[in-house]
């Protein structure tokens, strides 16, 4: 993506794992609504902002889960919604403190395998929300980063099928450990997600 004067992020993932104030914070402005307790919106939504020349479209979409089940109504208005539209950058967000992998998860990858095709995971980046956790069990930060990360990153290999040669390569498949309460310390006053600001609104690895 080399002398582009336009880059368009798509934002997918469960509902609740901070799809929404993430693009808040790539934006640098509050362009989507979050509401603690309330359903997210129903519909994809684009958000472009233009510095000097270069256009930057952030788009949020619906939760990918309805009532325990993937929400395939949902991928299809995702999916109605791109249409026309080129997509660089997929990011697919989830949490770091959910612990483990579980079935749903691997079938919303399977979904949007499905609904996408196999190349949507070449473009993606792994961002994990909620990064001021203090982990369990006497767990290192890293460790359990790195554990929970290669979790997620090995069930987006297995359901988007790609081999596990070609996916080692892959450059985009980097995780990103982001926190949007930069006031978050632990017991002796020092952030608890160590790692440098993107932003100033977001922590990144």
């Amino acid at each position: 993506m080399q002398n582009v004067n336009t880059l368009t992020i798509l934002v997918m993932g469960k509902g609740g794992v901070g799809k929404s104030s993430t693009i808040n914070s790539l934006i640098g402005e509050q362009v989507v609504r979050v509401t603690a307790f309330q359903s997210e919106g129903l519909r994809p939504v684009m958000a472009s902002r233009s510095w000097a020349g270069f256009t930057l479209n952030v788009i949020d979409t619906p939760g990918l889960v309805e009532a325990g089940y993937v929400n395939h109504q949902a991928l299809q208005l995702i999916k109605g919604f791109l249409l026309n539209k080129t997509i660089d950058v997929l990011l697919y967000v989830d949490r770091l403190d959910a612990y483990r992998v579980d079935d749903l998860d691997k079938q919303i990858i399977r979904a949007i395998t499905n609904s996408f095709g196999k190349e949507i995971w070449r473009k993606s980046l792994l961002v994990l929300t909620h990064a001021q956790l203090c982990p369990p069990d006497g767990l290192s930060y890293d460790v359990f980063s790195s554990k929970r990360s290669e979790g997620v990153l090995k069930a987006i290999r297995i359901g988007a099928r790609i081999r596990k040669k070609d996916f080692d390569v892959c450059i985009l498949f980097q995780v990103i450990y982001v926190e949007h309460m930069l006031d978050c310390l632990n017991k002796i006053d020092k952030l608890v997600c160590p790692h440098k600001a993107f932003n100033q609104n977001i922590v990144c690895r």
